[in-house]
């Protein structure tokens, strides 16, 4: 039986962030496009895709998409390892906007939010934690 090493739990850690991540992006460009009902997004209380929440939705992907870079970059798959110490704090910054999104997720009206989104960031927010509390490098 083999055991994973610290190192490779970390980065196992990222991939699960990263993929979870890339599965919100989706879900967010499709919500810009009109595909995904924006009333399961953004709390349960949005019936109607205006510019501004198609603007939004497009902002939100972008940022997601910086926090995969930070999280990998974190684990010691992408860049210099050591970390530099921006990227070590924007790793906690990552974690602790997940767990506030965890909040969110099970506060929203939206069940969708609540018993799908709701435990995938809590899987996210587990993830993210191991990686932003990861001495490997």
């Amino acid at each position: 039986m083999t055991t994973l090493s610290k190192p490779n739990f970390v980065q196992l850690s990222a991939n699960i962030a990263t993929l979870l991540f890339a599965i919100f992006i989706g879900v967010q460009l499709l919500a810009a496009a009109g595909i995904f009902p924006v009333s399961m997004l953004w709390g349960g209380r949005q019936t109607e895709l205006t510019l501004t929440m198609r603007l939004t939705s497009v902002v939100a992907a972008v940022i997601l998409g910086v926090f995969i870079y930070i999280i990998r970059y974190r684990a010691g798959l992408l860049g210099s390892v050591p970390a530099p110490t921006a990227v070590r704090i924007a790793a906690w910054v990552v974690t602790g906007y997940m767990a506030l999104n965890t909040v969110g997720n099970f506060a929203s009206v939206s069940s969708v939010e609540r018993f799908l989104f709701g435990p995938m960031t809590i899987l996210m927010t587990v993830a993210c934690l191991i990686v932003a509390a990861s001495s490997h490098n």
